[in-house]
C-alpha cells in the first residue's frame, strides 16, 4: 500500500509499506477522507511528530476492510469516523468515564500512523458507525465537530445567553452553528480575516467583529447594552483573544478556553482582576468525552451532520487528490491565503 509519511519537519514522502495485520481486537479501516487539522499544520511545519516516519492525519473516515475475530461493533462493508484518541482503559480517569483524561493514551496521527495512507489499523473500539448516506467529506468534520460540542458542554448555554466565539476557523464555525442549537440569543463571532468572518455569517453568527478594524469590547459592550457575553469560548489559542475573552466577559459569565496555544500567553493585572470582580468561571476543554452517558458527543455530532442541524459545505475551501498531499499542506503553511477546512481524498474521488 501507500504511505504518505512525515520523515521530517516540512517533508512528507510516499512510501511502499504492507498492508498492516490486525490483532483479534482491531479492525481495517480503508480512509476515504482526511481532513487537516490545526494541529497537524504545527506538527507538519514546526514541531513534528512523536518520532519520524510518521503518518499525519487524525481527521478521518473510511470502509471496515477486515474485521478481528472478537470484533463485534462493526462488520466489512460499514462506513466509520475514526475517533483518533485510543486510550489504555485501565487508569483512574479511563475507569471514571473520563478518557480524554487518560494518562497513557496513543494518538493516531501524531504519536502512531493517522489516516493519509491506503489502509490503517485502528482498535474496534475507536471506530463509531456512520450512515452509509453520509458523503465522505462530511463525515471527515465529526471529529472538529464533536471537540466543539465537547466545549460547549462545559459552557452551560442556557436560552437567550448571548455566545461570543473568539476565532472563526472550522471548529469555532461550527460552534456558532451549535450555539444556535442550544438556545443561544444572540450569537458573536471574533476573527482578524474577513473571509472567515463571512463564513461565521453563513454559519448563522449575528454580530461578526474584525477585531483588527474595530474594537471588540465596545461592539460588544453596544450590542449587549453593556452587559457584555454570558458565554465566551476562545479557540485561538492567541494572546490577545485569551486576554479579550476574559475583556468581554459579563458578570458571572462562563469563559471556556479550547484553544491551543504556540507561544506563552500572559495576561495583565487588569485583566486577571476581571476574573476575580466578575466572578467568572474559566474552564479548559480538551478533544471529547467517549461515555454514552448523559450522552454520546460521537453519536450526536454524526446525528447533527446527518440531519443538516450543523452544515458543512461551507467550512470547505481546499480539496486535494491523495498525491497532491504536500499541496495541500503548502495552502496551510502560512496565513498568507484564506483557508478554513482543507480535505484530502485518500480512496475517495474528488467530487466534479
Amino acid at each position: 500500500m501507500k504511505s504518505a509519511a512525515l520523515t521530517k519537519v516540512g517533508n512528507i514522502e510516499f512510501v511502499e509499506r504492507d498492508i498492516p495485520q490486525i490483532s483479534d481486537t482491531e479492525v481495517l479501516v480503508k480512509p476515504m477522507v482526511v481532513g487537516i487539522c490545526g494541529t497537524d499544520i504545527e506538527r507538519m511545519w514546526h514541531t513534528g511528530t512523536w518520532k519520524f516516519p510518521t503518518v499525519l492525519g487524525h481527521e478521518f473516515c473510511g470502509v471496515i476492510e477486515k474485521v478481528g475475530k472478537d470484533v463485534l461493533n462493526v462488520k466489512e462493508g460499514d462506513h466509520v469516523v475514526i475517533n483518533p484518541m485510543v486510550t489504555c482503559g485501565v487508569c483512574r480517569y479511563c475507569v471514571s468515564g473520563h478518557q480524554n483524561m487518560c494518562v497513557d493514551y496513543d494518538y493516531l496521527g501524531s504519536r502512531s500512523d493517522g489516516g493519509l495512507q491506503e489502509y490503517v489499523n485502528v482498535a474496534a473500539k475507536n471506530v463509531i458507525k456512520i450512515p452509509k448516506e453520509m458523503p465522505f467529506d462530511k463525515a471527515a468534520l465529526v471529529d472538529p465537530l464533536v471537540i466543539g460540542i465537547h466545549t460547549l458542554t462545559k459552557a452551560e448555554i442556557q436560552p437567550g445567553n448571548t455566545v461570543c466565539i473568539m476565532g472563526a476557523g472550522p471548529i469555532g464555525n461550527l460552534m456558532i452553528q451549535l450555539a444556535k442549537n442550544y438556545g443561544a440569543g444572540k450569537v458573536i463571532a471574533v476573527d482578524l480575516i474577513k473571509e472567515k468572518l463571512d463564513c461565521a455569517r453563513e454559519s448563522g453568527a449575528d454580530i461578526c467583529i474584525n477585531a483588527l478594524e474595530e474594537d471588540v469590547y465596545k461592539v460588544i459592550e453596544k450590542e449587549t447594552d453593556g452587559l457584555m457575553a454570558d458565554v465566551v469560548i476562545e479557540s485561538a489559542g492567541a494572546v490577545k483573544t485569551v486576554e479579550n475573552s476574559i475583556f468581554v466577559a459579563g458578570k458571572q459569565a462562563r469563559v471556556v478556553l479550547m484553544g491551543t496555544p504556540h507561544s506563552d500567553v500572559q495576561i495583565n493585572d487588569k485583566i486577571f482582576e476581571g476574573i476575580l470582580r466578575k466572578e467568572l468561571t474559566v474552564r479548559g476543554s480538551w478533544c471529547y468525552d467517549y461515555k454514552e452517558l448523559p450522552f454520546d458527543e460521537w453519536q450526536v455530532g454524526i446525528d447533527y451532520l446527518n440531519s443538516e442541524k450543523v452544515k458543512v459545505e461551507h467550512l470547505i475551501t481546499h480539496r486535494f487528490k491523495f498525491e497532491d498531499v504536500m499541496e495541500a499542506y503548502k495552502v496551510v503553511q502560512t496565513r498568507d491565503n484564506y483557508f478554513n477546512k482543507v480535505l484530502i481524498y485518500v480512496n475517495e474521488e474528488l467530487p466534479k
